[in-house]
C-alpha cells in the first residue's frame, strides 16, 4: 500500500534495521512519495522525523503502558510510536484517528494478532495523558533527561557531567525542534542579494545567516527546492551555516592546489571552488564511488570546473603517497554525527558510547595519511560534526603530540561576521547548536612548519 502512514512505517522499519541512514531510505522512497499529494508527502516526513526525534520519550510511554514491554514485536512497537507521536505532537490529528490508523496498520502489515493490544494500549495512553509518571529531574537527572527529551541515557549522562543539567536541557530542547533550511549562494553564478530577490516568493521566510557571508535561511517553502528555478540554474546548494564556516577556516586562494579528502557528495568541495574563484586544482576523494558520481553531477550543475575525483581508502598510511603536495587540505572526517541530531534524528539511536573511541581512532588514521601530502607552510583543517571530546580536542592533542612539525593556526576569517564568538582560546572552531543556532561542529587548522 502507498498510504502516507504505511510509507512512513516502512521507512521507519528500514531505518531500525540499521543498514543505512534515514536520508538513504527517504531517497529510496521517492517513487512512492511522488504518488502522494503534497499534504500526504508532508505527513510522511512529519511522521518519520517526528517519531525518530521523540523515539526515546515514546518508548518510555509504551514501556509504562504495556504489561510486558520487552515482548513487543519491533514492528508493532514502531506502529505504537507513530500513533503516540501523533497523539502527543500533531494537534491536527484526533486521538481516534491515530488509534484507528494504528490498528489498521497492524492488520495491513501482517500483525492482525496485535490489533487488540495496539488498540487497548493507545486508548489507555489517551486516558492517562496527563498522569505520566516522569523520572525526577533532581534525583535521577540522566534518566529524566533521557525520558523527557528522547536522548539515549548514556548520552544524557555524559552531557550532564560535562556541562551541567540546565545547559543539557537547553541543548536537548534545541535538538528536538524542527530545523529551518540553510542554503549557500553559489558566488560563481550570482550574489546573495540577487539570489534573495529571486527566491523571495518561494518561501514564507527568507533571512540572512548571522555569520556566513553566503548563507540564507529559508522556511515555509511553497514547493520543493529542486523545483526552484534558482536551484536548476545552479545558484545555490543546501548547506548548514556551520559547514560553510569550515570552508572559510581553510580559506583556499585562487590558483592553489587543494585536497578535499573526505568529500562525500561535494557540498564543501563546491564551496572551496567558490572561494578559489574556480581557479587552481581541487582534488575530491572519498571511500564511496557513488558519492563521487553524485559530486560530479553537482559540480556540473554549479558550474565548477576545477575538480577531479578519485575513490580512495585513506585508512592505510601510504594510501595517498602517489598524490602531489597540496597547499591546503580539508579533512571533514567520518564521525559520530552527534552535532547534527536536529537534522538527523536517527543518529540518536545508532551511535553508542563505544563508537566514539572507534571514530577517534579512524580520524587519527585519516589525519596521519593526509598530513603526509601537505607542503611546508601549508594548512590542513580537521573538522567533524560532533562536539564530543574524543573526536575534538583529544584528536587534536594526539595529532600534535605525534607531529611536532605542525602547529595550531588561529585564523582571521575576515569574511565571517563575529568569527571570534566561534573560536575557543586555543584557536579551535567550536560551534554548539543551542548557542549558535546551527549544526554542532568542531574544527582545527594546522599549519606545517617550514
Amino acid at each position: 500500500m502507498n498510504s502516507a502512514r504505511r510509507i512512513a512505517l516502512d521507512i521507519l522499519n528500514q531505518v531500525a534495521q540499521g543498514r543505512h541512514t534515514l536520508d538513504h531510505w527517504l531517497e529510496a522512497a521517492d517513487g512512492r512519495l511522488a504518488q502522494l499529494n503534497p499534504a500526504d508527502r508532508a505527513l510522511v516526513h512529519a511522521l518519520v522525523y517526528g517519531t525518530l526525534r521523540w523515539q526515546g520519550r515514546l518508548d518510555y510511554l509504551i514501556d509504562r503502558l504495556a504489561k510486558k514491554p520487552r515482548r513487543i514485536d519491533p514492528m508493532v512497537r514502531t506502529i505504537l510510536r507513530m500513533a503516540l507521536f501523533q497523539m502527543h505532537h500533531l494537534d491536527r490529528v484526533p486521538d481516534s484517528a491515530a488509534v484507528n490508523s494504528a490498528v489498521d496498520l497492524s492488520k495491513q502489515s501482517g500483525h492482525a494478532w496485535a490489533a487488540g493490544f495496539v488498540n487497548g494500549l493507545l486508548r489507555r495512553a489517551a486516558i492517562t495523558r496527563d498522569r505520566i509518571d516522569w523520572p525526577d529531574m533532581q534525583t535521577n537527572p540522566d534518566l529524566a533527561v533521557a525520558a523527557r527529551y528522547a536522548i539515549p541515557r548514556w548520552l544524557a549522562a555524559r552531557w550532564i557531567q560535562r556541562q551541567g543539567l540546565q545547559e543539557t536541557e537547553r541543548l536537548c530542547e534545541h535538538i528536538n525542534t524542527i530545523p529551518s533550511i540553510t542554503i549557500r549562494t553559489n558566488t560563481l553564478k550570482t550574489d546573495r542579494q540577487s539570489l534573495i530577490d529571486d527566491i523571495q516568493a518561494q518561501a514564507r521566510r527568507v533571512a540572512l545567516t548571522r555569520y556566513s557571508p553566503e548563507g540564507i535561511i529559508v522556511s515555509g517553502l511553497n514547493s520543493p527546492l529542486p523545483r526552484w528555478t534558482a536551484f536548476q540554474k545552479g545558484w545555490f546548494q543546501v548547506q548548514d551555516e556551520a559547514a560553510q564556516i569550515v570552508s572559510h577556516l581553510l580559506s583556499p586562494l585562487p590558483g592553489e592546489t587543494v585536497w578535499d579528502a573526505c568529500a562525500g557528495m561535494g557540498t564543501k568541495t563546491a564551496h572551496l571552488a567558490q572561494l578559489m574563484d574556480n581557479k587552481g586544482t581541487l582534488l575530491a576523494t572519498d571511500l564511496t564511488a557513488y558519492k563521487l558520481d553524485r559530486l560530479q553531477d553537482e559540480m556540473q550543475r554549479l558550474g565548477v570546473t576545477i575538480t577531479t575525483q578519485r575513490c580512495m581508502d585513506l585508512s592505510a598510511v601510504a594510501a595517498a603517497d602517489d598524490l602531489p603536495l597540496f597547499d591546503r587540505i580539508l579533512v571533514d572526517a567520518p564521525c559520530s554525527g552527534l552535532g547534527v541530531l536536529q537534522k538527523n534524528p536517527d543518529g540518536k539511536w545508532k551511535v553508542t558510547r563505544d563508537d566514539l573511541a572507534q571514530y577517534s581512532s579512524r580520524q587519527l588514521s585519516i589525519l596521519e595519511t593526509t598530513c603526509r601530502r601537505l607542503r611546508p607552510e601549508g594548512m590542513l583543517v580537521y573538522a567533524v560534526c560532533s562536539f564530543e571530546p574524543e573526536e575534538n580536542q583529544s584528536v587534536v592533542k594526539a595529532f600534535l603530540q605525534k607531529h611536532p612539525d605542525f602547529v595550531i593556526h588561529r585564523p582571521s576569517m575576515k569574511a565571517v561576521t563575529e568569527f571570534d564568538r566561534l573560536l575557543t582560546p586555543q584557536g579551535w572552531l567550536s560551534i554548539v547548536p543551542h548557542r549558535h543556532g546551527m549544526d554542532g561542529f568542531f574544527a582545527a587548522a594546522f599549519v606545517k612548519k617550514r
